[in-house]
């Protein structure tokens, strides 16, 4: 298996440091192994503060040090369309007006995947089933990115890594006591948390 570069080409040698390519490989793996520990950490928060019938609980170092807080949210409020066909014929009814013709979506992708497919740069799309040019889809050239691909290993080292900048968060939980502190500079209202010299 073989790598292309655009760059020097690293064969393993001892260097000064690591590339930027590497740099940002090792970050995003390391990123990639937290995310586990973040959704356990953020449901069992939850389930704490729904337990202890608090809003707000602030979030200490061992030493006392304030390093932020965690709040509880009820969670946007949204509304979505669970039946179209009953919501198709209650506008046509009663707002025809409102009713719009449109592509499907997935036809059009279909014309869009086969002209990238086969056309040029620059040139008009193509119907996949006559040939004929479209003027209204045009193939584009988007601006270059780079991808990062993780090893098994690498990720096995970087969570052996964040487990122990973690290693305090693995430690037994603190049960956190609800107090509340209205002048805060900033704050917008009670929060509640450890007070000072509490669970410590």
């Amino acid at each position: 298996m073989t790598e292309q570069t655009t760059g020097a080409v690293h064969h393993g040698a001892p260097t000064d440091g690591l590339t930027n390519a590497e740099k940002l490989t090792a970050l995003q793996t390391y990123v990639k192994a937290l995310k586990p520990m973040e959704e356990h950490l953020r449901r069992a928060a939850l389930a704490d503060l729904q337990s202890a019938k608090a809003e707000r609980v602030g979030a200490y170092l061992p030493s006392g040090e304030k390093i932020g807080a965690v709040s509880l949210s009820k969670g946007r409020k949204t509304a979505k369309v669970t039946d179209a066909a009953a919501a198709l014929r209650w506008c046509l009814a009663k707002y025809p007006e409102a009713i719009v013709q449109a592509i499907n979506p997935a036809f059009l992708k279909k014309l869009t995947d086969h002209s990238a497919a086969v056309g040029m740069i620059g040139e008009p799309g193509v119907d996949p089933e006559t040939g004929e040019a479209l003027d209204f889809i045009e193939v584009q050239q988007g601006d270059p990115y780079v991808t990062v691909t993780t090893t098994k290993e690498g990720v096995a080292h970087m969570t052996q890594l964040a487990h122990g900048f973690a290693g305090m968060l693995e430690a037994p939980a603190r049960p956190a006591s609800v107090w509340v502190h209205d002048d805060e500079p900033g704050s917008t209202g009670p929060s509640y948390g450890a007070g000072p010299g509490e669970g410590r």
